[in-house]
């Protein structure tokens, strides 16, 4: 399975979760989109230098990590809006 399209579940996954509180994660999703597009381009495109790539990753693992902070919060927040 290739990167993008594990990217493509889980941008199904929060639709299907969040529903119109996806736009408070959009920005990061569209970061997430670049550096997985940079990382893994397919077998027509150009792998990134050695140093570039450790840089990219790394980004991508803060970013990641934020992603998933902002996840949680608008998760409840979408669990408490259904309940009330």
């Amino acid at each position: 399975m290739t990167a993008a399209t594990l990217f493509a579940r889980l941008e199904k996954r929060i639709d299907s979760e969040l529903g119109s509180l996806r736009a408070g994660v959009e920005p990061l999703l569209g970061e997430v989109r670049q550096a997985l597009e940079a990382l893994y381009p397919g077998p027509e495109g150009t792998l990134l230098p050695p140093k570039e790539q450790q840089a990219r990753r790394e980004k991508l693992a803060g970013t990641l990590d934020q992603l998933e902070d902002i996840l949680e919060a608008l998760q409840l927040a979408a669990r408490t809006r259904r309940g009330a």
